[in-house]
């Protein structure tokens, strides 16, 4: 009993001798490490080292892989505890965010287990974590550089497949089997492009589901602020201090001038197209800024501080914003993922309720804007539960109310009119605005008004006259930049009595369908408007042509297809090859709809054509297996094909099987003409591996003898009977 114990789990498994085998699973091990250490989230230790031991652990277990090595078990056993007292430790420092530390046990676990892989199994445990170590590459990443690291790992393991395939025949057969590795490269080359093109289709004709589906929400690694903090916007890229209107206008073309505490109209430029910050959202949105409320003439300030502070000690803080009264309204995440350097401003959807913040301090001013502590520096992530209320017109028709008094100092002031410049735009609102009697009506007709008859032009000139801004742009330019827009239908509606406020930020960017991600740039920044309608709370408006406030969905069908063609025509731009995205977009999107309208016809129908495909692809491979023979291919099996090499010498002098004939017989014929016996061993091996009786013992250097016995035999016989 002791003595069967001892051989069931003290027997050591046989050793993998397949170098090639072992190289492809080294190459899926790096691959799949490098495109985890290429996200970005691990220091130089990691990427120096990881790779490094990793072929070195390798390297080790193929010089070892008939030892049993019980000191190197030991030491790896040790490892391991050190490694998991790392691991917990690393957890408690990060409860809320549990990926990092869990990816970064995965990467030394795999080291580790490098340097002990004598057998097969072992290294399909390798190919294995590598595939998940590659799914937790997809988790982390944000850019199109993961799709890089997926091929080149996908090709790999295809090529890893078949040598453990080649493996597992070799052991059946009792030797490894040889195939040229131009074969081997050509055979997983086809498998792996077979695949990509599967694979492509299945993406495409997939939906993609854009809403966040997770128990934590993306942060970075919480910082803790020691003492307190001004809550003013800090912006680096421009000079600070002073009155900002006595001087020149500044510009930065990497930082909105709309984001700092003042916005100056008189200030001209272009901002740069560099990725700032990349948000996964499920709808396009537009995220705020800064707000401000105090119009001088010269542009835009903030009247006062008034900032509330908000504290946790661990994500989430909640946040105090205001109910408003709608209908209905929409909860989302979003989660920001800064690209560069910015401001200490805290982007989000309106309205935010609970912030994941890498901070343990918050601040918000009266227009409900956050700030951090600190500058939003690139590799910062945060995510925002944002309430978006869903505007009923009928209801913010409806709504009719006094202003408080502190509501109309704040949202209806207006400098002096030194030259009767505002006489002129209060004359204008009141023109645009006559026909209609409520609130809402009235800001969508001046909301129209600047659409239709105002040009949005980045390459407009400094004002050239010593006048108000906003009536510079109403009168003299007639064109002009979001700012000025924004700030001629907020000053529009204020002469008129209706409460309005100028809002910086982001319009929602550009969506890519390989990240799943919008992709926000500097030349996003944009200026909009919102309108105070009391218990609805404050509405946005857009009024710069070209531009709409969002409705809510991503202006996209669910299919991935749409999305990827619209992005790939952004790409391109115009031309040929943007006109030929469009024309496929607009065909994915039609399948979409088709699919949307009647989606149990459509999927059965595809289901149809995949079974039909399949079908077909089985048949021609049955017509192929029955003109060759076999299972396996014809040439494939190595006996087979020494017995038909064999059988191509004996046609020479004319012996062939005739159609009546059983290979039994023809064997027979062949023994008593060459008086010889190989050629019916060989026959015999392969009606025993084709119908089944197969034998361990058989294997390809017999079937090479005999075939060899049999050319011998045949030139002894022509030596002796004299024929050719």
């Amino acid at each position: 009993m002791k003595h069967g114990l001892h051989m069931r789990f003290g027997r050591k498994r046989p050793p993998e001798d397949s170098l090639p085998l072992r190289l492809s699973i080294l190459a899926c091990v790096l691959v799949a490490e490098l495109t985890v250490l290429a996200m970005g989230y691990y220091g130089t230790v990691e990427i120096l080292l990881v790779p490094a031991l990793t072929a070195a652990g390798f390297a080790f277990s193929w010089r070892t892989r008939r030892s049993r090595n019980l000191a190197v078990k030991v030491v790896l056993s040790l490892a391991v505890i050190l490694l998991a007292a790392l691991f917990v430790r690393e957890l408690a420092a990060s409860m809320y965010d549990t990926r990092l530390p869990l990816v970064k046990l995965l990467l030394w676990l795999q080291v580790l287990h490098s340097f002990d892989m004598p057998s097969r199994k072992d290294l399909k445990f390798s190919l294995a974590s590598s595939a998940t170590l590659v799914a937790a590459a997809a988790v982390l990443s944000t850019g199109t550089a993961f799709v890089l690291g997926l091929a080149a790992f996908s090709a790999a393991a295809v090529t890893a497949l078949v040598y453990l395939r080649l493996s597992e025949e070799g052991e059946r057969e009792g030797a490894q089997p040889v195939l040229p590795g131009a074969r081997v490269a050509r055979l997983s080359l086809s498998v792996w492009l077979a695949g990509l093109a599967t694979a492509a289709l299945v993406l495409v004709l997939m939906p993609q589901n854009l809403q966040a589906r997770l128990l934590t929400l993306p942060v970075s690694d919480l910082q803790h602020y020691l003492g307190d903090f001004s809550g003013e916007v800090i912006n680096p890229y421009y000079q600070d201090g002073g009155d900002p209107f006595s001087r020149p206008p500044q510009f930065s073309s990497e930082s909105y001038y709309g984001f700092n505490p003042y916005m100056d109209l008189r200030a001209r430029g272009k901002l740069d197209d560099d990725v700032v910050m990349k948000v996964k959202s499920s709808t396009y949105d537009y995220y705020r800024g800064a707000v401000f409320d105090l119009y001088n003439g010269k542009g835009w300030e903030v009247s006062d501080s008034g900032y509330e502070s908000f504290h946790s000690q661990s994500p989430p803080i909640e946040l105090d914003t205001p109910g408003v009264l709608v209908p209905d309204a929409r909860t989302e995440v979003e989660s920001f993922y800064i690209e560069r350097d910015l401001t200490n401003i805290i982007f989000s959807g309106w309205r935010p309720v609970s912030l994941y913040f890498p901070g343990d301090q918050v601040k918000m001013d009266r227009f409900y804007s956050l700030r951090s502590p600190y500058q939003l520096t690139a590799g910062t992530v945060y995510s925002v539960v944002v309430e978006r209320p869903l505007y009923d017109t009928g209801l913010l028709r409806r709504l009719s109310f006094p202003l408080r008094p502190d509501e109309e100092s704040r949202y209806l002031q207006l400098p002096p009119d030194q030259h009767g410049d505002l006489r002129k735009v209060r004359e204008l609102a009141e023109e645009v605005t006559a026909p209609y009697d409520d609130r809402y009506d009235k800001a969508a007709a001046i909301e129209r008004y600047l659409q239709q008859n105002y040009r949005y032009d980045l390459d407009v000139p400094p004002q050239q006259r010593d006048m108000d801004a906003v009536a510079y742009f109403l009168f003299q330019e007639r064109a002009g930049y979001c700012e000025h827009f924004a700030s001629a239908m907020a000053v529009m509606a204020r002469s008129v009595g209706i409460p309005a406020r100028v809002v910086t930020g982001y319009t929602g960017g550009e969506y890519n369908p390989l990240t799943a991600m919008w992709e926000v740039r500097g030349s996003d920044a944009h200026a909009w408007v919102e309108i105070d309608f009391g218990p609805a709370g404050w509405v946005p408006f857009d009024p710069t042509p070209g531009f709409a406030v969002p409705a809510g969905d991503s202006g996209h069908g669910p299919w991935i297809a749409g999305r990827l063609f619209s992005y790939l025509g952004g790409l391109v731009g115009g031309g040929r090859l943007g006109s030929l995205a469009s024309a496929l977009g607009g065909v994915a999107d039609g399948i979409a709809s088709v699919a949307r309208a009647a989606p149990v016809i459509f999927f059965a129908a595809l289901v149809l054509a995949l079974l039909t495909l399949a079908a077909g692809a089985r048949a021609a491979l049955s017509r192929r297996q029955r003109r060759t023979g076999g299972n396996s291919g014809g040439r494939e099996d190595p006996v087979l094909e020494r017995y038909l090499d064999a059988a191509g010498a004996l046609a020479g002098l004319g012996l062939t099987r005739r159609p009546d004939e059983t290979l039994a017989a023809f064997s027979r014929r062949v023994g008593n003409y060459l008086g010889r016996e190989e050629f019916a061993e060989l026959s015999a091996m392969v009606e025993r591996r084709r119908y089944g009786e197969y034998e361990r013992h058989e294997d390809r250097r017999r079937a090479a003898q005999l075939a060899k016995a049999v050319k011998q035999g045949l030139d002894r016989h022509q030596s002796l009977t004299g024929t050719a």
